[in-house]
């Protein structure tokens, strides 16, 4: 028996706010910060004042025609995944300045620690694709910084990558190495780009740039919104969602006008708000979940291979706070049951730092809700009548393990399940102390992927030597 848990929107409502987005792009216009987009826009048709360029209803209809609904992701070795199969696809984080673990406490982000997450990426059993953005790397300089990311991320990556976002330079550039590095020559989708609207109704130079190279290429891409609520939008969640939904949606056409059939993937995340903050974001409210289902909804109506959902937490420690809010992350991918979860395990502080337990933590709540999406079976062998006839109405009766218990029951590595006097006996361990012992195994297994002498040469131009 399977169990649909998800927040369901009323049709009408979803209708109401295309609608809305629509009338958005034709009446107020969305700006792009790129003369090369806006020529594009311009050339098919649609009136422009400036950088602003106002959208027409069948400019954005034609588009959503030509995206593909689903799209194979290519990895170093040839393996792929697939995003829209109907299995939910877990993909890393993304740019924390900080890690943080139980050992050390927080420290800026070094060679060592972004190493240490390909290692622990790579040996992942729920992780997906890799990511060269996993972690900040402003320690290098500007001019070897984007070459010295993909770089080490190819030296210590085979799973498909995320790719460099950038501007137009960085994004060719990588796109072009990458092929290089895997040897392929064809139109196979090996990277896919994050393309942030930031918002409102406005799309920055670089992410214009990287999202006309991507399509060029017919590689892939997450568009997502980057409304603030309070600050780039109106002060209500309806608003918020959907100014966010009309600039995926006017970004999303100019990725078809550029090439038609280009990947994209809905990205229906969505952050709350604490209007007694000077930022305003609030990453683990509970509005997040709530909003994010409506655009899981919105890409549903659309035919959209979608993402929502974040393992991310407002609080700076592993503590009840940081649980519940990557749980409700977590919870937010799986029972809306999308095609991708961004972010999927190890945030802390608000997307500012990558914890180490906290991925492994965070990696066995995906086994949980994996679990979950399966159910469980009823037909006359589970039900197990016979049992209950041989126990009888006021029996016990103590049977070795059946296979009914391991299929139907998940075995947690992580979880203080035992008697207080067996706790106490072995030294009052918590989860936290188990997944710091399970992150330093995984580094000392991890095994580096063998190279053929054009890919270390390859390597030794995009990776400073004090970094090889």
């Amino acid at each position: 028996m399977k169990l649909f848990y998800g927040i369901k929107e009323d049709g009408e409502e979803i209708a109401n706010m295309h609608e809305c987005s629509l009338k958005t792009l034709e009446e107020i216009g969305a700006v792009f910060h790129s003369d090369e987009a806006v020529e594009v826009f311009k050339k098919h048709g649609a009136r422009v004042d400036g950088n602003r360029v106002y959208i027409s209803r069948q400019m954005v209809e034609d588009a959503l025609k030509t995206v593909p609904r689903s799209f194979d992701w290519f990895g170093r070795d040839g393996k792929k995944i697939t995003i829209g199969d109907g299995v939910t696809k877990n993909l890393p984080g993304y740019g924390p300045i900080y890690m943080y673990s139980q050992e050390k406490g927080y420290e800026k982000t070094s060679h060592e620690h972004l190493i240490n997450m390909h290692k622990l990426t790579e040996t992942s059993d729920v992780i997906d694709a890799s990511n060269p953005n996993v972690l900040d790397v402003s320690y290098v300089d500007t001019e070897h910084r984007e070459k010295y990311r993909l770089g080490v991320a190819l030296k210590y990556c085979k799973k498909p990558l995320m790719g460099l976002v950038e501007g137009r330079e960085a994004s060719a550039m990588g796109l072009e190495l990458m092929r290089k590095f895997y040897g392929v020559s064809d139109d196979r989708v090996i990277a896919v780009g994050m393309i942030d609207t930031l918002g409102p109704l406005r799309l920055s130079t670089a992410m214009c740039e990287a999202a006309m190279v991507y399509a060029e290429h017919g590689q892939g891409m997450l568009i997502g919104p980057g409304q603030t609520f309070g600050l780039t939008t109106p002060q209500s969640l309806a608003a918020a969602q959907t100014m966010g939904n009309t600039m995926i949606l006017a970004t999303l056409t100019l990725t078809q006008l550029v090439n038609p059939g280009t990947p994209i993937i809905y990205s229906a995340k969505y952050s709350g708000d604490d209007m007694r903050l000077t930022s305003a974001a609030a990453y683990g409210a509970i509005e997040g979940l709530l909003v994010s289902q409506t655009g899981v909804e919105l890409a549903k109506f659309y035919g959209l291979p979608v993402h929502s959902g974040s393992a991310n937490t407002d609080s700076k420690v592993l503590d009840y706070q940081a649980g519940a809010e990557s749980f409700m992350g977590t919870m937010m991918a799986y029972l809306g049951e999308v095609d991708c979860y961004f972010q999927s395990c190890g945030t802390l502080d608000s997307y500012n730092a990558m914890s180490y337990e906290k991925m492994i933590l965070d990696e066995e709540r995906i086994r949980e809700f994996k679990r979950l999406a399966t159910g469980f079976e009823i037909n006359d062998k589970t039900l197990m009548y016979e049992t209950m006839k041989k126990c009888g109405p006021d029996g016990q009766l103590f049977e070795r393990t059946q296979k009914t218990y391991r299929r139907d029951c998940f075995m947690p590595k992580y979880a203080m399940r035992e008697g207080h006097s067996a706790w106490v006996a072995k030294g009052c361990r918590t989860a936290e102390d188990m997944a710091a012992e399970a992150y330093k195994e995984r580094l000392e297994q991890y095994k580096l992927p063998t190279l053929d002498a054009d890919q270390e040469a390859l390597l030794a131009q995009l990776i400073p030597a004090q970094y090889e």
